[in-house]
């Protein structure tokens, strides 16, 4: 299997039988995920998401949480690709207040900034680069591209019970459904064997569904509710994202039989 991972060979009769515990209810300040990604089984850049800390937008503290995609000196070469993406969530709401994206892949580059009128319900977009401005109608609640990874971590899981949730990007509004499998066993080469979910999210854009390929995301079925692995069917072929070893608490090593993983 790509990026170095295979299924272990238990049954997953009794994981599926084990309660699915809370996730994490706030961003931890602190935490940082890190990624390691390839294209088919070829290492190709790196990525994290981090929250950074509080900070006041609007008059509003904030989680302030930073996503960075950057790719290696081999694929650096011929198609470089360096993005920054910034959410600023609302501490007591969950709901972001504030999105930047630097984004530069090739020649193609990218540097905006919407702010979220909770009270208008209206996103105010602005291009660094070019001045331009757009207004997007927004729904009661939503989550933009980073957010949506806490939004997730936070919601109560139950296997064939399909999550729904209103995704900003690109200057527009996806009706999101996500589609929660599982639980099944996930064993991570020098990492050890979790219970994981199954994620894939199914984007639609006024009704119609969108396909650019698909993707598939592996939680842990546990109060850690960590993304281990990200797996895409893109135009381009098979890409992927494993999460490093030490992105992974010792509390989140786990065997099969439950055990702590062994180095």
């Amino acid at each position: 299997m790509a990026c170095g991972l295979a299924m272990a060979g238990i049954p997953a009769t009794s994981w599926a039988e084990e309660p699915i515990p809370p996730g994490p209810q706030q961003p931890v300040v602190g935490e940082r995920l890190g990624f390691h990604g390839r294209w088919f089984a070829i290492p190709v850049g790196h990525g994290s998401v981090e929250v950074k800390g509080i900070v006041e937008v609007e008059g509003r503290r904030a989680y302030q949480i930073e996503l960075q995609g950057h790719t290696n000196e081999v694929l650096s070469a011929f198609y470089p690709i360096h993005d920054t993406l910034q959410t600023y969530l609302d501490v007591e709401t969950l709901q972001p207040l504030r999105f930047e994206k630097d984004q530069r892949e090739g020649r193609y580059r990218a540097h905006e900034v919407v702010t979220f009128d909770r009270a208008g319900q209206v996103a105010h977009y602005r291009s660094l680069l070019t001045q331009s401005t757009k207004d997007v109608e927004l729904p009661e609640a939503f989550q933009d591209l980073v957010s949506a990874l806490y939004w997730f971590r936070a919601q109560p899981l139950t296997p064939g019970r399909d999550l729904h949730v209103q995704l900003y990007t690109d200057e527009k509004i996806y009706d999101t459904r996500v589609v929660v499998q599982g639980p099944q066993p996930l064993e991570l080469l020098k990492r050890g064997t979790f219970r994981c979910l199954v994620v894939e999210p199914k984007a639609a854009f006024k009704g119609v569904l969108i396909k650019r390929g698909r993707l598939w995301a592996y939680f842990t079925a546990d109060a850690h509710r960590l993304p281990l692995l990200v797996q895409a069917s893109t135009p381009w072929g098979h890409m992927s994202a494993v999460l490093d070893e030490a992105s992974i608490p010792v509390s989140a090593r786990t065997d099969a039989a439950g055990d702590p993983a062994r180095p």
